[in-house]
């Protein structure tokens, strides 16, 4: 049931401290982020994300959460349309929304052995890209997914709505490069990193294994720190009609492949 009355002030404090958690730093700042829509909620529950308020509309107070929020003793703050139509992401106010608490990722806390299939992200900088590189990450089964020194915030509303929620159902940790190759070696897996002019191709790795996928950022790939005895470049076969392609669709593609050989090999 709802906590309070109807929230119809912009200047309401509660609802002014939710609009700063649209900014990245204002957010990091409070520990907290918000959470759009019924299923992206849904599955944030379901992951054990710690969900401190769901926001509604007038109209939706006891539709989708009045049982979750009574279960678990969340708060329901309702919010005048006009309200949540500025406070949504697309801004759209029949939508819910959920403020929580932004978890810990570090690496220690994944569970990674020989058979791990991992995927790694570079310095990725647009959340939409890196949502769906999450999607595709859970579709796919992988075992985890690590971001080394991201450029955008994993808990920005596109990286949530571009995942449809599934990146709270894949395992997470946010480390810098030397940390990950150290946990790779420690684990005896082998790291493949993509690369446009690697001689080695997508078709030419052992994927049935575990494995280490790494891709970089959008915009320059992967730097030179990245060319290390342990790791192995390679490249994606395609027309000489493209040079390239998005980050996103390069991650699905690889991760396929994987897929493929692990279900043949029965990994």
């Amino acid at each position: 049931m709802p906590s309070n009355s109807e929230i119809t002030s912009a200047h309401n404090p509660f609802f002014r401290h939710c609009l700063q958690l649209r900014d990245n730093r204002k957010r990091r700042r409070a520990g907290q982020f918000l959470i759009d829509g019924v299923v992206e909620i849904q599955r944030a529950l379901k992951a054990g994300i710690e969900v401190q308020d769901f926001i509604v509309s007038p109209s939706c107070v006891d539709a989708d959460f009045g049982p979750m929020a009574t279960e678990r003793s969340i708060p329901v703050r309702v919010l005048a349309d006009s309200l949540l139509s500025k406070l949504s992401y697309g801004q759209v106010h029949d939508h819910p929304i959920a403020v929580a608490k932004i978890p810990e990722l570090p690496l220690q806390a994944l569970k990674l052995d020989a058979s791990s299939l991992v995927l790694v992200l570079d310095r990725t900088e647009k959340p939409g890209n890196l949502g769906a590189c999450l999607r595709s990450a859970a579709a796919c089964g992988v075992s985890a997914v690590i971001l080394t020194d991201p450029i955008c915030d994993p808990f920005n509303a596109n990286a949530i709505r571009a995942s449809r929620g599934t990146m709270f159902r894949v395992p997470m940790a946010i480390c810098g490069r030397e940390e990950l190759l150290a946990r790779a070696q420690e684990h005896s897996l082998p790291v493949y990193a993509a690369r446009v002019d690697a001689k080695n191709t997508l078709w030419d790795l052992p994927l049935d294994r575990g494995a280490v996928l790494v891709f970089g950022n959008e915009a320059e790939g992967l730097s030179d720190d990245w060319q290390q005895q342990v790791v192995r470049d390679f490249t994606i076969p395609m027309s000489s009609a493209a040079d390239s392609l998005n980050l996103s669709i390069s991650a699905a593609v690889t991760l396929y492949e994987a897929r493929r050989q692990r279900l043949a090999g029965k990994i």
